[in-house]
């Protein structure tokens, strides 16, 4: 396998008992986390980094991002901070 610069979305939602939930959808069980926005954010980027090694040491191929940027847009419920554009 390759070394690749990948881009994923990243899924934002309120959580039920406060804090925020961040995924990314293209990857199964990436799901995190944080008290804050960018909490939550940092959790995510650092979860999809353990999900890809995981996925390298088995010889696997990284998942293809599935979703459009019009289709996220549509469900975004928060306007994207500055340090989650990168």
């Amino acid at each position: 396998m390759t070394k690749q610069n990948l881009q994923f979305y990243i899924a934002y939602e309120k959580g039920e008992g406060g804090g925020y939930i961040a995924s990314a959808p293209a990857i199964r069980g990436c799901v995190v986390r944080g008290k804050t926005l960018k909490e939550a954010h940092k959790n995510i980027q650092a979860a999809i980094k353990e999900c890809l090694e995981v996925l390298a040491k088995f010889k696997k191929e990284p998942p293809k991002e599935t979703l459009k940027p019009k289709i996220v847009r549509g469900f975004s419920f928060v306007k994207v901070p500055e340090y989650a554009k990168a």
